[in-house]
């Protein structure tokens, strides 16, 4: 007869027991809770998956949106079209460069004399640069001038009284005066300094020195103003670089000329129709997207069918459609130029946006300032939050930032998903415990359903032989 000691482990018992009824209950009890856990975690893998693959597509979204508003970006300010192309008829009298504030237009340019600066040198001459001045004693330099507000003075260190010095401590001043030393040849006394101010007449000055051995009495050059007559009007600068003279251009003048020069700013469309271009590129990449992640039969790796079925997917599909279809918030200010159609950019049967070269080419070239106006509203780093109407790039760049933000329509579906990947995983945890402890029930009723069928086994061999004993008796066998 088998038997068991209350203090066996259900283990031991297990492992003991089986005898009784020839069956392996470990394995039995094991196999049943496999087969009742099993559905239900695939349940849960799949919901695990399902979500994984949600989170996955809802980052490819972004990164397709993010790239779409780029594009979308790159149209909706005003200084996006000032692309100018200059023609200058005369680059030898001066250089010109135009800002984003500057304007097409034709212009006229007579430079009729240049911005000086004076320069002086002294009658004295030095043998070397380190010839000694003023027997090693300090000197002071005394500048007169409206340059220096009232004048001001420059200290030469004892020791330093040398040629070499005097332009060092000038050069160090910080006074706008800028002074070398020239070597004329002369067989004795070859070295002269000489000071250079700032140009134009204002910057006229004067110095005197406390050592007698130097002096910048003789004026090489006289300070003298600009002259120059831009589109009809005299204008004088005290700088041969001229920044008002036409509103957003920079003149440079280089030297006097005869007769006036043209000067021509055209609107350069090239830039603009790349950006109009690339726009047509970054919308259909973005629906080529949005249909591979929703495409159950998608081979696009990693991302492809992870939205299958995605009804936010279906409408920001709707939505970006209507951002490139739509009417501008600036229609009724842009002449005549309602929407993308209007400027060569339609969407197809496909779905896809394409384009009208001539129509673009004709809206840029001949209605230039209505097509940036259509676009942005001739806004300028407008705030997305700021109401006022920004051109269709403007408001399609502010409603794709409400899309991707931390609470838009993309950031809220994955959150959503990486909620229920978490929850799925405590899901998980409790089925594992709570298999667990159906196993142990069940390794315990096993082991008592076996030792009962050993005691009954027990019992039946014991029958046994008393009944085969009784018969012996009987029949004397």
């Amino acid at each position: 007869m088998v038997t068991t000691t209350a203090s066996s482990s259900s283990t031991n018992l297990i492992n003991t027991l089986g005898a009784g009824s020839g069956i392996d209950i470990k394995t039995l009890a094991q196999s049943l809770v496999d087969a009742e856990k099993a559905p239900r975690k695939a349940a849960i893998d799949k919901g695990v998956a399902n979500s994984e693959k949600v989170v996955s597509g809802m980052a490819a979204v972004k990164y397709a949106l993010t790239n779409l508003q780029t594009a979308f970006d790159n149209l909706k300010d005003k200084s996006d079209f000032k692309t100018l192309s200059l023609s200058n008829s005369q680059t030898s009298a001066f250089t010109a460069t135009a800002s984003s504030a500057a304007d097409a237009g034709s212009h006229t340019v007579l430079v009729n004399a240049l911005a000086a600066a004076q320069r002086n040198t002294g009658t004295t001459a030095f043998a070397t640069t380190g010839s000694a001045i003023n027997g090693g004693a300090a000197i002071t330099l005394t500048l007169g001038g409206s340059g220096f507000s009232g004048g001001g003075t420059i200290t030469i260190a004892a020791g330093n009284d040398t040629p070499a010095g005097v332009v060092a401590a000038i050069n160090g001043a910080g006074k706008g005066l800028s002074a070398q030393l020239v070597n004329t040849g002369d067989a004795t006394s070859p070295y002269k300094m000489v000071v250079t101010g700032s140009t134009g007449s204002s910057n006229a000055f004067t110095i005197s020195s406390s050592a007698a051995g130097i002096n910048f009495d003789s004026t090489l050059q006289q300070a003298s103003n600009a002259s120059v007559t831009v589109n009809g009007i005299a204008i004088s600068s005290k700088s041969n670089t001229l920044s008002e003279a036409i509103p957003g251009v920079t003149l440079n003048l280089l030297a006097t000329n005869t007769s006036a020069a043209s000067l021509n700013l055209r609107n350069d469309t090239s830039g603009a129709k790349t950006k109009v271009l690339a726009l047509v590129t970054a919308y259909n990449d973005a629906m080529t997207m949005l249909n591979e992640l929703t495409n159950p039969k998608s081979t696009l790796e990693t991302y492809g069918a992870t939205l299958s079925g995605n009804s936010t997917v279906t409408n920001l599909r709707s939505q970006l459609r209507a951002l490139v279809t739509a009417d501008s918030s600036t229609a009724t200010s842009s002449g005549g130029l309602a929407a993308l159609r209007d400027i060569g950019i339609e969407v197809d049967k496909t779905g896809e946006l394409t384009s009208n070269s001539v129509k673009l080419d004709l809206a840029l070239d001949l209605n230039f300032s209505n097509t940036a106006m259509l676009l942005s509203g001739n806004q300028e780093n407008q705030s997305s939050f700021d109401p006022t109407p920004s051109g269709l790039a403007g408001d399609a760049s502010k409603a794709i930032t409400q899309l991707i933000s931390s609470s838009g329509t993309v950031a809220t579906e994955s959150a959503n998903a990486t909620t229920r990947i978490s929850k799925y995983k405590d899901d998980l945890v409790k089925l594992e415990d709570r298999m667990t402890r159906v196993l142990a029930r069940y390794n315990k009723q096993f082991a008592t359903m076996d030792s009962m069928v050993g005691q009954t086994k027990s019992t039946q061999t014991g029958l046994t032989s008393s009944f085969a004993g009784l018969m012996a008796m009987y029949t004397n066998k």
